[in-house]
């Protein structure tokens, strides 16, 4: 059994020796974010065909740019000022090759706004950041922007703009590798799964809640009519929650643009459905899943399906509108990614390239896999969020 980075599992034997059982989000934050042992932080560390999974943007560079046609209409359509800079923030934007299609698409269709477009990348892993670079610069596109700008994750929570944030937060993915905390019921009551070391192994124990925010959570939840059942697990998102609460901070009170959330997820009926009954987290390793976060320590990815309806009503009390929840494939096609593929097979037979091409269009909208595991969730100020292109159904 491959047991994962040694020095990150020691360095978590001696936080559990020190401190005693951690909740199961400590574990998971320093599996994928410790500084220097952590998944995401590892040297070597991307996605797609050498990766241990894919995202939209490695298929396709048409992914970014049907994205960057919808955060130019979010531009045009709450802007106050079409002279302003106008802010392009990706959080966790992996190896840069989605900005770099958002960037290419914003400067060949809409140029004007290219021009006013200050682009920041929002990432903690220092071995992603410099991928990230090097994946931008070596399009020649750095320059055809205002500027491109590097934070962290926690540094934009704390961003102050003057006058407000005019602009679009792209987040991809990013929201369900999150750390969830993880929670059981037992004997009708809640208690938190934290994580133990015996016997050289990682082991759960089930304790009381580590905060209180995890009760608030189950009594929302329950308003909503969703209950776990007795020895029924979810996995509560505090992290997700407290970062889409966030970008209220963020926009301030006269902030305008808004949001486009692309992730693996459902409504909270669904999510919590008794059928889910050990929860949605998984692991990914060599384009294998697992549901065991204790082996690969620090050397493979994890995820929880995204509650869709809680992230949702986050967003309000952040002063947002919300469009409905789409699919990723209704929102491409929306965006016109049907016309894309129309268009390819208009032209003249191109071989094996050709062939390579239809196919990874059409893994961004397989019914059965992307375009509908994805859902795309946005966000507005100053606009109906449910009038952007991307929140329209194309197939009424």
């Amino acid at each position: 059994m491959d047991r994962g980075n040694p020095a990150l599992r020691a360095w978590l034997q001696d936080r559990i020796r020190t401190r005693g059982p951690i909740p199961f989000a400590d574990f998971m934050e320093a599996a994928l974010y410790h500084p220097t042992l952590g998944y995401y932080c590892r040297p070597g560390m991307t996605t797609g065909p050498d990766g241990d999974f894919y995202t939209s943007a490695d298929l396709h560079p048409v992914f970014g740019r049907l994205l960057a046609r919808q955060v130019a209409e979010m531009a045009q359509r709450t802007a106050r000022d079409d002279r302003a800079p106008f802010h392009l923030v990706e959080c966790g934007p992996g190896t840069g090759r989605l900005a770099r299609d958002l960037i290419a698409g914003l400067v060949d269709e809409h140029p004007d706004l290219a021009r006013r477009t200050v682009v920041t990348l929002v990432e903690i892993s220092p071995t992603l950041r410099a991928v990230q670079r090097r994946t931008i610069e070596e399009e020649g596109l750095a320059g055809s922007l205002a500027g491109v700008g590097w934070a962290s994750w926690s540094e934009l929570i704390e961003r102050s703009h003057p006058g407000g944030f005019s602009g679009c937060v792209v987040a991809n993915e990013f929201l369900d590798a999150l750390p969830v905390h993880a929670v059981e019921i037992r004997d009708g009551e809640l208690k938190e799964v934290h994580v133990g070391y015996e016997e050289d192994e990682f082991r759960e124990l089930l304790l009381e809640p580590s905060t209180g925010r995890l009760a608030a959570q189950r009594a929302e939840l329950a308003g909503l009519g969703v209950t776990l059942e007795e020895g029924q697990r979810g996995k509560p998102e505090l992290g997700a929650l407290g970062w889409v609460a966030s970008l209220g901070r963020v926009f301030g009170e006269d902030g305008t643009g808004g949001a486009i959330l692309v992730d693996y997820g459902h409504p909270a009926s669904e999510l919590y459905d008794p059928a889910r009954h050990r929860g949605t987290l998984l692991c990914y390793h060599r384009h294998q899943t697992s549901d065991d976060p204790y082996t690969r320590v620090g050397e493979q990815d994890m995820t929880a399906h995204v509650d869709f309806t809680t992230i949702e009503r986050r967003a309000r009390g952040a002063g947002f509108d919300v469009a409905p929840l789409t699919s990723q494939l209704r929102f491409l096609v929306a965006m016109g990614l049907a016309q894309r593929i129309a268009d390819l097979a208009a032209q003249p037979d191109t071989g094996v390239r050709g062939v390579q091409e239809r196919l990874a269009l059409h893994g961004l909208m397989a019914p059965g896999g992307m375009g509908e595991v994805f859902k795309v969730m946005l966000l507005a100020r100053g606009a109906e969020a449910s009038s952007f292109t991307g929140a329209k159904d194309p197939f009424r």
